[in-house]
């Protein structure tokens, strides 16, 4: 077989809630991404090893357009807020003698949109479809064009990722797959359509072999990227009790965080076992404080038992930090979504709430419904349904409206003194944790390292501020929220945090003036340009 050069890129994202991308720069060293992208060290790790591999991660790194001359085979992934920067990149490329191809969790839900810009396309997972079109191309032979999966992949074969091929210092976060599949039936979902309703499941052997690589890394914290880590309870609770042990054994060196269903506060042996394997916080997609729109999206597991506060709370109770998603703009959903919204997010304390308005993506029930009755608006990138109750444009503002509400310093700092206020067991559990941590080196050396990360945060956010125009405004807005926490319920370096997540938030939910509100992120408005400094 003849060796192949390959080039793997992701394109890069736009400042969105889960990207931090404002928060970033002020961070202690020099990162550039939140979170490692897995797929790119995953589709290396399927390459045959004959094959010569490059990773480029444009979250990171610029892309060398000049350079990707002399790629045999040259591959671009991405999601949904990815693909104009897909197709970006691919029109880039079409003059090169490479293999163009495309593929990643949006390929595989809209096809069309790659059409013309790739010699070849990947639908669904290709853990066996990949390493064969290789192979195809290692023999000198022409592929097809389409690859997809007869049968789901089998967990307990995925190989690892190539955490060697990637510039790890420039990342906030690593991140990990455990499961693929989710049980539930929630109409707006792509995941049960491209990775089914069965949840399947990597052995609690491999979790460990990859939490040793990231850990060799020199990574501390981690994402489960799962869309619902709690898919097979059984399955993930004797996981977590091998991966407590290897906390234990290790000193707990890494903070997990992770995606879940609601339904996880009705599981107090699961919230128990997640919160001893050190998984600090977890997502879970509330989406509305209305019945009638949870009815209406088949998201029922949200509405079973008892309320949704007060599963809230056992999670929070158990040690675990809850962010959450919400959306706006079902069916049921009227202008008064928005203050009910704002209500829920309050009166639960969640400190980082990502608000979106429904998408309908291509292939999911959602889509298919609203296609069939007409409601459709394909050419609006923002709003691409035309709401029951509402316009497209309220809908865009008030979304917009409702998260400069929740982003506010005294709203986000609101709802992060009163989340630590409202559960002393929060703060117990999280103490406990804090006193397992081994801590290496001399205590003096790791209290000089606390206070030169702090002093870089502050210096950090006082330039990002500047910049804006804000310095003055900024430091009153934070001096104030510091003045207002009780002494001790935080670490000034705790608290500089906060203020760089905030500033994140804050940057995104500001509106451009001039600029038109329907240009907003799925998760987020249209960010500020930044301003010139006077030195520019």
């Amino acid at each position: 077989m003849k060796s192949l050069s390959i080039c793997l890129i992701s394109p890069r994202f736009e400042p969105s809630f889960w990207g931090r991308e404002y928060a970033l720069p002020l961070m202690p060293g020099d990162k550039r991404a939140w979170m490692l992208a897995g797929g790119l060290p995953l589709l290396a790790a399927l390459t045959p090893d004959i094959h010569d591999i490059t990773l480029i991660d444009e979250a990171v790194e610029d892309i060398d357009f000049d350079a990707l001359g002399r790629f045999d085979v040259i591959g671009v992934t991405g999601m949904i807020v990815q693909r104009d920067r897909m197709r970006e990149i691919l029109a880039r490329l079409r003059g090169l003698d490479a293999q163009i191809v495309v593929g990643g969790a949006y390929a595989s839900i809209d096809e069309t949109f790659f059409d013309g810009l790739c010699d070849a396309i990947f639908v669904g997972e290709a853990e066996t479809t990949w390493p064969a079109y290789i192979d195809t191309l290692a023999r000198g032979e022409v592929p097809a064009y389409r690859h997809a999966q007869d049968k789901p992949t089998d967990m307990t074969t995925v190989p690892p990722g190539r955490l060697d091929l990637v510039k790890d210092r420039h990342y906030a976060t690593a991140s990990m797959q455990y499961s693929r599949g989710c049980p539930f039936t929630c109409e707006f979902c792509d995941i049960i359509v491209v990775f089914g309703r069965r949840p399947r499941v990597k052995t609690p052997e491999q979790v460990i072999a990859e939490l040793d690589d990231i850990r060799a890394a020199g990574f501390t914290s981690c994402f489960v990227v799962d869309d619902n880590f709690i898919g097979n309870k059984v399955a993930v609770k004797k996981m977590l009790r091998d991966l407590i042990t290897w906390q234990e054994r290790h000193g707990y060196p890494l903070a997990l965080s992770t995606e879940a269903t609601l339904n996880l506060a009705d599981d107090p042996e699961l919230m128990d076992l997640m919160y001893r394997a050190n998984f600090r916080d977890v997502f879970i997609g509330i989406e509305s404080p209305r019945a009638a729109s949870l009815v209406e999206t088949k998201k029922l597991q949200n509405i079973r038992g008892d309320s949704m506060a007060a599963k809230l709370a056992r999670i929070r109770d158990a040690g675990i930090v809850v962010s959450a998603g919400f959306i706006v703009g079902f069916d049921e959903d009227d202008t008064a979504i928005f203050d009910e919204q704002v209500k829920f997010i309050e009166d639960n304390t969640i400190a980082q709430a990502a608000l979106g308005m429904l998408t309908a993506l291509p292939t999911t029930p959602l889509y298919d419904r609203l296609q069939a009755e007409g409601r459709l608006v394909p050419d609006d990138p923002v709003c691409n349904f035309e709401p029951r109750q509402m316009t497209r444009a309220a809908l865009t503002a008030g979304c917009a409206d409702t998260l400069q509400q929740l982003y506010t310093a005294d709203a986000f700092f609101g709802r992060l003194r009163r989340n630590v206020s409202a559960s002393p067991a929060l703060t117990e559990r999280r103490a406990a944790l804090v006193r397992k941590t081994r801590r290496t080196g001399h205590a003096w050396r790791r209290q000089l390292a606390g206070t030169a990360a702090s002093a870089t945060m502050m210096w950090r956010l006082a330039r990002a501020m500047r910049a804006q125009g804000q310095l003055r405004s900024g430091l009153v807005m934070y001096v104030r929220q510091y003045s207002a926490t009780p002494r001790g319920m935080w670490s000034f370096g705790t608290f500089l945090w906060f203020c760089l997540l905030h500033w994140h938030h804050h940057r995104l939910t500001q509106i451009a003036p001039g600029t038109d509100r329907r240009s907003m992120n799925y998760f987020s408005a249209a960010p500020v340009p930044p301003a010139k400094t006077p030195a520019e």
